[in-house]
């Protein structure tokens, strides 16, 4: 397993230095204290595509939050700065935008979160205005809530939809709602604290196709685990930047079709992590940068139904997405690679003679590159990869 976990490191270095865009995450199971699947099982992302820049104008962001989908595949982007709400095409060209800075309907104070039910209603958590407000898909107002019955809220900062209810973090009351499609109160959890079941600023929330429910607390690493009626089963994570690690502030999460978790980590290492529902890391998505693929301050992340993640990228005013390697994207005419001579003092270090092939299998619309590592001269395979562009 040793060598298998050099591979995937040595793939990562000789691919960045060629400028070809692929996010690769590499662990060594041995000596960590965090779960993390062996290196050669290990997912990688690529950068797709980015649109956004900083500004008011249409398509453009300050501070943007956070990222939904409605059921035809529009993209919502909550602008935090903007007071506003953009949809876009899922390729990132614009449509639509509603909201101003205001107490009014359809009207926000740092709109934080964005929540889209089964028949497309946009809800959004204006968090400033203590409030929560729905929508259309053409941002037409439709109805407001301050709260749930006589319980108020105190600066809520995440809503997501599951079947097995709707959960709000009521961040400002250190607690988490869930209520059913009329917002009607079902139950609630949660006080001040660092215990078990204890919040000190609860900011995301999200539900796996079992009931359980994920929650993140801002200056807390890690997630704590509750069954949908809000009884605690565990929670998993620590501070730290390695793999499985999180710093502060921790941001949000995401679960995706499969009940993979994708948290994104913080400012001062900016990156989104994939997750077992166990709390085993099975991907790393992002580098700290400005360049395709690398990220300032993420926000927020949503995985679309074929898997792509699209990261609210805050700190460069842009939104991108990654897509996993089984994807094939791009266009045919890629020329061939060789890899040999991008970092040979890295390969020699695991390798006789080692170098890597890389060759393409080209159609008339799209074409991947499929790259073979051999250990030495005799061409004795350790281990293959793929990756797209």
């Amino acid at each position: 397993m040793q060598g298998k976990s050099f591979l995937l490191f040595i793939t990562t270095i000789v691919i960045i230095s060629l400028g070809v865009i692929l996010i690769v995450s590499s662990a060594s199971a041995k000596g960590s204290s965090q779960n993390v699947v062996q290196a050669d099982q290990l997912q990688t992302y690529i950068f797709v595509r980015k649109w956004g820049s900083f500004g008011a104008g249409n398509g453009q962001f300050e501070r943007p939050h956070d990222v939904g989908f409605d059921s035809k595949g529009s993209v919502y982007v909550s602008g935090r700065d903007n007071n506003n709400v953009q949809k876009f095409t899922h390729n990132g060209t614009f449509i639509l935008k509603w909201g101003t800075k205001g107490r009014g309907d359809g009207q926000f104070k740092i709109p934080y979160s964005i929540g889209i039910d089964p028949s497309d209603h946009i809800f959004v958590v204006d968090r400033e205005n203590s409030r929560i407000q729905e929508f259309d898909t053409n941002g037409k107002f439709i109805k407001k809530w301050y709260g749930i019955g006589n319980e108020k809220f105190n600066r809520p900062e995440d809503i997501t939809f599951s079947p097995f209810g709707i959960f709000i973090t009521d961040t400002g009351n250190d607690r988490v709602f869930k209520v059913d499609n009329n917002f009607s109160l079902i139950t609630k959890w949660g006080s001040k604290g660092t215990g078990n079941g204890q919040f000190i600023h609860p900011h995301a929330i999200d539900v796996d196709s079992k009931g359980n429910v994920y929650v993140g607390v801002l200056n807390q690493p890690g997630v704590q685990v509750f069954d949908s009626n809000g009884k605690f089963i565990k929670r998993w994570g620590k501070s730290g930047t390695g793999p499985g690690e999180f710093s502060i502030p921790q941001e949000h999460i995401a679960i995706d079709k499969n009940d993979y978790i994708y948290i994104v980590d913080g400012a001062s290492n900016p990156r989104v992590q994939k997750f077992f529902t166990n709390g085993t890391v099975v991907a790393i998505i992002g580098t700290k940068g400005s360049g395709d693929g690398g990220l300032l301050k993420p926000e927020h992340v949503s995985i679309d139904t074929e898997g792509n993640l699209y990261v609210v990228d805050r700190g460069n005013a842009r939104m991108q997405v990654f897509a996993p390697v089984n994807k094939t994207v791009g266009t045919a005419g890629a020329p061939l690679y060789n890899l040999s001579s991008q970092a040979p003092s890295v390969i020699s270090q695991f390798a006789n003679n080692g170098f890597l092939n890389v060759d393409i299998e080209k159609s008339k619309k799209e074409f991947n590159l499929t790259g073979t590592f051999y250990k030495n001269d005799n061409l004795e395979k350790q281990d293959y990869f793929t990756i797209m562009k």
